[in-house]
């Protein structure tokens, strides 16, 4: 289909001075660009353009008009540069198919290719003909022709939340800081944590760290679920207040395991927020004195919390 799309280009531009024109949509997530299925949409815009007698460059190549897509909160920002002027335009979502979604992005990028477009320049006089034992042949270059490339496929989000750690009927705070790196819709998460209790007799503090493997699913425009599985380790450390005690304090190191679900918001083009349950696996641990249970957790550990995620 591209290699369709240039030829008609050249066709254009080989029969008349064709103002060029080129279609950017690298601005867009990737997220973005595979929901809206981005090759169908520059394929349509191209041939719409090529219809109204525009030259289909690259983005890279020099164009006399530049449109350019880029995201929104409400949807969509459609820019067209000219030599002397700008133009601007929305697209809302939610509104209709996908394919009346994309017709009305190629009729207003068409309007606004219209709007701007310069006054073609005259052709250049024809040279005139050499004697015929100085004329030299040679094919005539045309320049690049092509469609605009895919945007960026990757992403880095940043995270900070609070929340709690469930041990049975016991409640500790929990602060959790993650990084994930983004493939589309994959990702590869680094998460460290940090909870623990103080009392009377016991203060207890915990430790963890876990890479986790994710997948981000899209509900609805704004809306994401993200299930993911993890492994890593807890470090568990206590000190008791008895000073009696030989032992007071302690150290285990334990492998843990995470099956976590996190529901995520969109609510600017950088920020969101995350509600996050997961259910922890690792050893179980105990302190009691005197017959007495200081602080205990099993196997199992719930994690729940809610955090503020960020992304350049």
């Amino acid at each position: 289909m591209t290699a369709l799309l240039s030829a008609l280009s050249l066709i254009f531009l080989t029969q008349a001075p064709a103002v060029s024109v080129s279609f950017d949509l690298r601005p867009l997530p990737y997220q973005d660009y595979r929901r809206w299925e981005g090759v169908e949409l520059e394929r349509k815009v191209a041939l719409r353009l090529i219809q109204e007698g525009f030259a289909v460059v690259s983005p890279e190549s020099p164009a006399q008009l530049r449109l350019r897509v880029s995201r929104t909160p409400e949807g969509l920002r459609l820019e067209a540069v000219g030599p002397r002027q700008r133009v601007e335009q929305s697209v809302r979502m939610g509104r209709g198919s996908l394919a009346e979604f994309h017709l009305e992005i190629a009729q207003k990028l068409s309007e606004m290719t219209r709007a701007l477009k310069p006054e073609p320049e005259p052709p250049p006089p024809e040279p005139q003909a050499a004697e015929p034992e100085t004329q030299i042949a040679g094919p005539v270059p045309q320049p690049p022709v092509g469609v605009a490339s895919a945007p960026r496929s990757s992403e880095l989000d940043l995270s900070l939340g609070l929340g709690s750690l469930w041990r049975g009927p016991a409640v500790d705070p929990h602060l959790l800081l993650s990084i994930r790196h983004g493939l589309g819709a994959f990702g590869l998460e680094a998460e460290a944590g940090l909870g623990g209790s103080r009392g009377a007799e016991l203060a207890v503090l915990e430790a963890q760290g876990g890479a986790f493997f994710s997948y981000r699913l899209s509900a609805s425009e704004r809306l994401q679920l993200e299930p993911g599985v993890g492994a890593g380790v807890v470090l568990h450390t206590y000190q008791l207040a008895a000073s009696w005690v030989s032992a007071r304090s302690g150290t285990q190191v334990s492998p843990a395991g995470w099956a976590r679900m996190k529901l995520r918001w969109r609510f600017t083009e950088r920020l969101a927020a995350e509600l996050r349950v997961a259910l922890g696996l690792l050893r179980p641990v105990s302190h009691t004195n005197e017959g007495g249970t200081l602080w205990s957790r099993g196997g199992a550990r719930l994690e729940t919390g809610a955090s503020l995620s960020w992304w350049p």
